[in-house]
C-alpha cells in the first residue's frame, strides 16, 4: 500500500467519526468497502499498516454495535497513533462499552498526546476515582483547579466526583485536595458539599464546621452547614448557623430569604414577620421580593400578611397578573368564593392563566349551578391543550360528585373517557362516583381496568380494596389489595385508614384501632373520623368516640358519613 494511502486514510475515517454521535445501527459511519472486511494478516507489515486495520476493525465493530470490540481495536490503534482524536475516540467507546479500565487506559493516552485537554483530565479524574486511584485523581483535579480558578474549580470538582462509582475514593481525592490546599475555603466547600451529595452527613457537618471555624466570614460553608444540620433534623442548629450567615451579611438578599424559609418550615411565626420587613426594607419596590414574601406568607397560614404584601405588588403595577392569581387562591382558602372568582378573573396571561380559567369555571359552578358554568367547561374541554382538556373533564366531575349529582357525573366522565380512553384519572374519578352512587359492580369494574394498564397502582389497589371492605363482605381480597398499597405508601393517612377499616371488618380492632388513630393523627378528615369512631365504640371507648365525631362535625357539618355514623351510633 503507498505510504501517502496509509497515512490519509485514517485521518479521513475520524474526520467522519468525529462529526456524527454514536448510534446502534451504525447508520452515520462511513461505509467499509467489502474488501476492506476480510481479516488482515496475523502481522502486519508496518506500525501504520496496525493502526490503519485497527481503526478499520473498530468502525465495523462500531457499525454493529459492538462497542467492546470497538473499543479494543481503537485502544490499540491509540497506542500506536499520534492523532489525539484516535485516542479520544477509544476513551469515549469504552465508556460506551462501560468497560471503565479501558476508558481509563484511553484517557490517560489522551493526556499524552494533549495534556492540557480539560475534558480528559474531566474523564480521567473521575474514573480514577471510580477504581481506587484517588491520589493520581487528586492530583488531575487541581490542574483543573488551578486552571479555572479557585470558585468555578471546586464546583467542577464537585460535580465530576459526584459521579464517581467509588464515593469512598471520591471522597478521599477531594480530601486530598484540601489537605495540599488548607486556605481555600472553595475546597473545605467543595469537601462538605460532595459528603452532602452521598449522604455522608456525620463527614459533611464535620467538614463544614471546621471549614466555618477556619473561615468566618464564608457564607457558602455556613448555608451549606445549615443544609447539613437540617437534613440531620437538628432545626435549631440549622436556624443559628443560618442566623450567623445573616447577621455576617445582612445586606445578601439570599440569605435572608433562606433564613425567613427555615423559620416557616420550623413553623417560627413570631420571627418570621420581622424577618419580611428586613428584607422588603432591603428594595421595597422589588417585585420578585414581594411576591417570594407574600408566598412564603401564604405557606407560613400567615394569609393577612400574605393579602397586604399581594395588594402591595398589585400598587406597583409589576407582576400584576401573579398576584390576582394568588389573591384567588387566599380568597378561596378564606372561603370569599365571590373575591376569589373576581381576582381569577384578572389573570388572562402568564404561568398561572390555565389554572385561573379552570378555578373560574368550579368558583362559576359553585356560585351559579352547574348549568351556568357548563359552557365554561364545555369550552376548556376542547381545548387544543389536552392537559388542560382532561383537567376540565376531572374538574367537572369532581364538582358534579360533590354536589351528589351522580348520573350527570358519569354521563361528562364517559364523554370524558371517549376523548381519553386510557386516562387513569378519569377512570379513577368514574369508580369514585359509582361508589358514591352505590354501583358497585360498575366501580369495580374502573378500578380494576386501572389495575390492568398499571398492577401496582397504589391509589387503584386502596380505592378498590377500601370499597370492597366497605361495600361488601369479601374482606379478604380487600385486605390483600389494600395491603398491597400500604407496602407502597405506608405513611399515606387513606391507605392507613383503608388498612384500619379493614382490619376492623376482619374483627381484629385493637390492631384497626392503631392504624385508625394513626390516620387521624396526619390527616383530619371526616371519613377517617368516622371509621374511628366506629372502632372506638366496638372497643367500649364511647366518650372519646363520641368526642372524635362532634370535633369532626364541627370541621365538616355536612359530611354524609359522619352524620350517618353520628346517628347509627346513638341508636
Amino acid at each position: 500500500m503507498p505510504r501517502l494511502l496509509a497515512v490519509a486514510l485514517p485521518a479521513a475515517l475520524l474526520a467522519g467519526c468525529a462529526q456524527t454521535d454514536l448510534n446502534a445501527s451504525g447508520s452515520e459511519y462511513i461505509e467499509v468497502p467489502p474488501i476492506l472486511s476480510i481479516p488482515g494478516p496475523a502481522v502486519a507489515e508496518d506500525p501504520e499498516s496496525e493502526v490503519l486495520f485497527s481503526l478499520l476493525a473498530a468502525e465495523m465493530a462500531a457499525q454493529s454495535g459492538d462497542y467492546e470490540q470497538a473499543s479494543r481495536y481503537y485502544l490499540a490503534a491509540a497506542r500506536r497513533s499520534s492523532d489525539v482524536q484516535v485516542a479520544e475516540r477509544a476513551t469515549r467507546l469504552s465508556l460506551l462499552a462501560r468497560n471503565h479500565p479501558r476508558a481509563l487506559a484511553g484517557a490517560e493516552r489522551w493526556l499524552e498526546l494533549s495534556a492540557d485537554s480539560a475534558e480528559a483530565m474531566q474523564i480521567a479524574a473521575v474514573l480514577m476515582t471510580s477504581t481506587g486511584r484517588d491520589r493520581e485523581a487528586a492530583e488531575l483535579l487541581q490542574t483543573i483547579v488551578d486552571s479555572v480558578g479557585a470558585d468555578e474549580g471546586y464546583r467542577v470538582v464537585v460535580s465530576l466526583l459526584a459521579q464517581s462509582e467509588d464515593r469512598g475514593a471520591a471522597l478521599r481525592a477531594v480530601e486530598r485536595l484540601v489537605e495540599a490546599n488548607p486556605d481555600a475555603a472553595a475546597g473545605w466547600q467543595a469537601h462538605a458539599e460532595l459528603a452532602l451529595r452521598f449522604e455522608e452527613l456525620e463527614r459533611a457537618r464535620t467538614v463544614a464546621r471546621a471549614g466555618v471555624d477556619r473561615f468566618p466570614d464564608a457564607v457558602q460553608l455556613r448555608m451549606t452547614l445549615a443544609r447539613v444540620l437540617t437534613e440531620m433534623e437538628d432545626d435549631e442548629a440549622a436556624l443559628a448557623a443560618l442566623a450567623a450567615a445573616v447577621e455576617l451579611h445582612p445586606e445578601r438578599r439570599e440569605l435572608r430569604l433562606a433564613y425567613a424559609r427555615a423559620l416557616v418550615d420550623v413553623e417560627d411565626f413570631e420571627r418570621v414577620r420581622p424577618e419580611f420587613d428586613r428584607l422588603l426594607a432591603l428594595d421595597p419596590e422589588d417585585a420578585d421580593l414581594l411576591l417570594t414574601t407574600a408566598l412564603l406568607s401564604l405557606e407560613a397560614g400567615r394569609f393577612e400578611l400574605a393579602q397586604e404584601y399581594l395588594e402591595r405588588l398589585l400598587a406597583s403595577g409589576r407582576r400584576t397578573q401573579d398576584a390576582h392569581y394568588y389573591l384567588g387562591r387566599l380568597h378561596e382558602q378564606a372561603d370569599d368564593l365571590q373575591a376569589a372568582r373576581e381576582s381569577y378573573q384578572a389573570v388572562d396571561a402568564g404561568e398561572h392563566a390555565d389554572d385561573a380559567r379552570l378555578r373560574l369555571a368550579r368558583l362559576t359552578a359553585e356560585l351559579d349551578g352547574h348549568a351556568a358554568a357548563r359552557p365554561v367547561f364545555e369550552g376548556l374541554q376542547q381545548d387544543p391543550d389536552e392537559g388542560i382538556a382532561l383537567r376540565a373533564y376531572l374538574v367537572e366531575g369532581n364538582v358534579l360528585r360533590e354536589k351528589g349529582r351522580f348520573d350527570t357525573a358519569l354521563e361528562r366522565l364517559g364523554r370524558g373517557l371517549i376523548e381519553f380512553p386510557a386516562s387513569e384519572q378519569l377512570l379513577y374519578l368514574r369508580g369514585l362516583v359509582h361508589e358514591r352512587a352505590g354501583n358497585i359492580p360498575a366501580a369495580e369494574a374502573d378500578f380494576r381496568a386501572i389495575l390492568e394498564m398499571d398492577p401496582d397502582n397504589a391509589s387503584a389497589l386502596n380505592a378498590l380494596g377500601y370499597t370492597l371492605a366497605d361495600r361488601t363482605e369479601r374482606y379478604e381480597e380487600a385486605y390483600d389489595l389494600i395491603t398491597r398499597a400500604y407496602a407502597q405508601r405506608p405513611d399515606d393517612a387513606a391507605i392507613i385508614d383503608s388498612y384500619g377499616w379493614v382490619l376492623y371488618r376482619l374483627g381484629r380492632f385493637e390492631e384497626a384501632l392503631v392504624q385508625l388513630e394513626r390516620a387521624y393523627a396526619l390527616m383530619q378528615d371526616g371519613e377517617i373520623a368516622s371509621n374511628l369512631a366506629v372502632v372506638l365504640w366496638e372497643v367500649g371507648r364511647r366518650e372519646e368516640s363520641r368526642a372524635i365525631i362532634e370535633e369532626a362535625l364541627e370541621r365538616d357539618p355536612e359530611h354524609e358519613r359522619l352524620l350517618r355514623v353520628s346517628r347509627g351510633l346513638e341508636d
